[in-house]
């Protein structure tokens, strides 16, 4: 039995090396006939193209066109008084003496906000300094859009490319709170109040006091304003319909029925209000007018308001006057003639004449 696999074992390998030799280095292989062509692959797309979904005179003209109706564009012209206490005329851009300034009226001191750097800060009566020239910093389209931040037109579209993109926005007068409104955080970025609400004891006004011209995000939320305490109760904040079932960016941005308004332009369009507002377009809520005139009434009574100047005094008032000032100042700096929040503006409105009258 072994001599039989000792037999088997010198049989394999010589069959081995019988492989070994079949090889030969120098096989040169026949060629065979040529095979079908294969299906053509799909043509690519010319990379201009591509840019050209942005690039181009269609996409950029009418975007240009509507901002340059905006008053971001035109720029709000306010009066001041400088050092000497004279009294000047600024455009928006020229209020650059502040890091609470630069922050919104400069397209840089935007932009090193959102990016979470440190704002330069100067004296002087809104003359500039080298970081934020006064009237050299205009919003722009780069304050509010970045560079590109993707390439993938067919899937993300054009790239729109927010610097605060979809970012809550921590609220200047109250870290603890956070507005989420999408693509129109941009906007609640700079439309928020730069003060807060009195509380208590008598208060010294003046002609700049209350939120501070910009109020419409937090009057949306349906927040900030002062609640005073009345017959009419307040909406839960983040409750009213404009915040729930639209946006800044819904409403103000809208396809245009004409060019004056949407897009770019921030005005509202009719086309945006009558998705929801078959009746058509709502200009102030009922009773609104009534109740500001009657306010200002009751706040030029107490000493608070002037109508020579249009303007608030610089009395000092008991508590409730100054909490109904603000109240009016807010919707007044708001300029929705209550849209924005109508159950929110009318709880304020009805409770500060009540308090005061």
């Amino acid at each position: 039995m072994k001599a039989v696999k000792q037999i088997m074992l010198v049989v394999l390998g010589l069959f081995f090396f019988a492989l070994q030799g079949c090889s030969h280095e120098d096989y040169i292989p026949v060629p065979g006939p040529a095979g079908a062509d294969g299906t053509n692959g799909t043509n690519g797309i010319d990379g201009t193209t591509e840019c050209a979904t942005c690039h181009s005179k269609a996409h950029t003209g009418p975007i240009k066109a509507s901002y340059a109706l905006s008053v971001h564009a035109i720029e709000t012209l306010h009066e001041t008084t400088n050092a000497s206490g004279a009294t000047i005329t600024l455009k928006t851009s020229e209020y650059t003496n502040r890091t609470g300034c630069v922050q919104c009226h400069t397209s840089q001191g935007y932009i090193d906000k959102v990016n979470g750097d440190v704002l330069k800060t100067g004296t002087g009566t809104a003359l500039g300094f080298p970081a934020y020239p006064g009237g050299k910093q205009a919003i722009s389209c780069t304050t509010c859009h970045d560079k590109h931040s993707s390439f993938d037109f067919k899937n993300d579209g054009n790239d729109f490319a927010l610097r605060q993109g979809f970012t809550p926005v921590v609220l200047a007068t109250d870290a603890s709170y956070k507005i989420e409104m999408g693509t129109s955080n941009t906007c609640v970025n700079c439309h928020q109040p730069r003060a807060i609400v009195p509380t208590t004891g008598d208060i010294k006004l003046s002609n700049r006091f209350g939120p501070h011209y910009g109020p419409q995000s937090t009057l949306l939320e349906g927040i900030q304003g002062a609640l005073i305490v009345g017959s009419t109760p307040y909406p839960a904040p983040k409750s009213a319909k404009h915040r729930t079932g639209a946006s800044c960016v819904t409403c103000h941005m809208g396809k245009d029925s004409e060019a004056t308004n949407g897009a770019h332009t921030w005005k509202p369009t009719p086309n945006a209000c009558t998705t929801c507002h078959a009746g058509g377009t709502p200009t102030s809520v009922t009773g609104y007018a009534a109740d500001m005139a009657t306010l200002e009434e009751l706040l030029v009574a107490k000493g608070a308001y002037s109508t020579t100047t249009n303007s608030l005094t610089t009395a000092t008032v008991p508590i409730k006057v100054a909490q109904a000032a603000w109240n009016y100042v807010m919707l007044k700096q708001d300029k929705s003639n209550g849209v924005h929040n109508p159950a929110y503006a009318k709880a304020l409105l009805k409770n500060s004449i009540e308090a005061i009258k």
